[in-house]
């Protein structure tokens, strides 16, 4: 589907567009990862949990259509 577009933006813009860039704001620099809070295990945990529930749930729901799929119609 996506095979015909260009692999790089075209070198210039429609004339719908303004030709002067927009400006936007700076980032900051930040002084690293030093910045960041620790990783919190707890919520690594939770997350890794509901990963697990979700992929269990949409196998259950795989199952159960294909289960009623070749129930006889009455």
């Amino acid at each position: 589907m996506l095979g015909n577009l260009p692999r790089s933006r075209p070198g210039r813009r429609s004339e719908k567009r303004p030709n002067e860039p927009v400006a936007r704001p700076r980032r900051e620099p930040s002084g690293g990862a030093g910045d960041r809070p620790p990783a919190d295990p707890i919520a690594d945990a939770i997350r890794a949990a509901t990963g697990v529930a979700a992929a269990g749930a949409r196998a259950a729901d795989g199952l159960a259509r294909e289960v009623l799929r070749r129930l006889p119609r009455p």
